[in-house]
């Protein structure tokens, strides 16, 4: 799948897999606030290696239907951060990479808080959600 847009630029595709290795390495340059998870919550181990590990992908969705585009990313947040400034910082990343791309914003981001880490991992599931018009 490849999102495609026609703007002022003229018509522009890019692939869904392109779009979230950029919001990957926005989120890993994160990781002193935050840990990616998959959907059931399981931490992705770190991988020292400096390629991205394919299992990061897991973390990241990237939907289009009928030219509305969403998508959805689950992280864990570490413990003294707060999950609105987290996922606001997020949120405004996904848009950055969008304009970068002169690719409109996603109709929808949402970003799954699936825990909190502190000593040990306390499961939380919240929700945060920012619709573009």
């Amino acid at each position: 799948m490849s999102v495609i847009v026609r703007n002022e630029y003229g018509a522009i595709a890019v692939n869904k897999s392109v779009i979230e290795k950029m919001i990957v390495e926005d989120i890993l340059d994160m990781t002193d606030k935050v840990i990616l998870c998959n959907k059931k919550g399981k931490v992705i181990k770190d991988n020292p290696t400096p390629l991205i590990d394919p299992d990061y992908f897991d973390s990241v969705e990237v939907s289009e239907k009928k030219n509305h585009i969403r998508v959805k990313v689950y992280i864990i947040a570490r413990f003294g951060n707060s999950i609105s400034r987290l996922a606001d910082e997020i949120m405004n990343r996904i848009e950055s990479d969008f304009r970068m791309l002169k690719l409109d914003l996603p109709n929808s981001i949402t970003v799954c808080f699936k825990g909190v880490l502190s000593s040990k991992l306390i499961k939380r599931n919240i929700e945060v959600v920012r619709k573009n018009a």
